[in-house]
């Protein structure tokens, strides 16, 4: 790795300390996060919820979009369909755009990204519009986990 590769990991990993700092002092908002999610239902979550959300439940697949990301339009309504059929795993919807500080302490990069958590750790993630069986697999696979 060369000098300017581990500049750039320290300078990444004190970012993502700060915004881990600001994200905890936070908390949520108005107990939103801790509240169950109904199920079949895909929660949306912003900076201030997301926390919360993910104490709450064991296995988590997040979709991080933006208004402006037309990709972001063709995985929302797979999202929303394997909300429905995989009760066992809870599903949330991030706006990238107005939640900065979530978006960047998991390194979102690129929209849409679908990241999936187990026991508040990311497992696995997806970036970009992908076929629904792509999506399905995974979320199979993460409920195999519980």
């Amino acid at each position: 790795m060369s000098e300017g590769d581990e500049e750039l990991k320290r300078i990444l990993e004190k970012k993502r300390e700060e915004l881990m700092a600001q994200i905890s002092s936070q908390g949520p908002e108005d107990g939103q996060a801790t509240e169950a999610q109904q199920e079949g239902q895909v929660a949306e979550l912003n900076d201030k919820t997301f926390e919360g959300f993910v104490r709450a439940h064991r296995a988590i697949v997040v979709d991080f979009w933006a208004p402006w990301c037309a990709p972001c339009f063709l995985i929302s309504p797979i999202i929303d369909e394997l909300a429905q059929t995989h009760t066992k795993v809870a599903f949330a919807r991030v706006n990238a755009d107005e939640s900065p500080l979530t978006a960047s302490r998991y390194f979102v990069m690129s929209l849409p990204t679908v990241l999936f958590l187990l026991d508040g750790e990311e497992v696995d993630r997806v970036v970009g519009a992908v076929p629904e069986e792509v999506l399905e697999e995974r979320v199979q696979w993460l409920e195999s986990r519980l």
